[in-house]
């Protein structure tokens, strides 16, 4: 299933490729990406994310700003220099406050907590699906929400019985 062709009244997950598609922005999955976040940001598609997601994508976007500032790729070099230079780390951080800015926008949007139910679980899902820890974390707070879509890219979520995957 495309995410431009949702328009379920069902909330929908939302996974961390699809604001990075965006964000970064992606010339292959970007446009779609936009026009779905759009549809969120004009409350016409619910959707709901975790601190967990939007810690991933701020983390990338991080390195991913760093790394165009130095013009490397080593992330070791990229995180000293984030946690030993002022300067190049709210230069840096510049890039995560407009992601922030924008999420604060999607008024479609909700963030939902992770309890320690969630986090339990995971391990359940984890092992049943075959996902690594993050994916079976996002599924356990979908399970524990009632929510059976996601917008993502990610083929693993394929496996979960009982949740659509709409893709970019």
């Amino acid at each position: 299933m495309k995410i431009s062709e949702y328009n379920k009244s069902e909330c929908i997950f939302i996974d961390a490729n699809i604001f990075l598609d965006y964000s970064l922005p992606n010339p292959k999955y970007g446009e779609s990406a936009a026009f779905f976040l759009e549809k969120i940001e004009l409350s016409e598609i619910k959707a709901v994310t975790t601190p967990i997601v939007l810690d991933e994508v701020s983390f990338i976007i991080l390195m991913q700003k760093g790394s165009l500032l130095l013009k490397i790729q080593d992330r070791k070099v990229i995180i000293k220099s984030i946690k030993n230079d002022v300067n190049f780390s709210n230069l840096c951080y510049e890039s995560v406050e407009e992601f922030n800015d924008f999420i604060e926008c999607l008024k479609g949007l909700k963030i939902v907590s992770v309890n320690f139910k969630d986090y339990k679980q995971a391990s359940e899902l984890g092992k049943k699906y075959l996902l690594l820890p993050s994916d079976a974390l996002h599924a356990s707070v979908m399970e524990n929400n009632k929510i059976r879509n996601i917008a993502t890219r990610d083929e693993d979520f394929e496996r979960i019985e009982g949740i659509t995957v709409w893709k970019s």
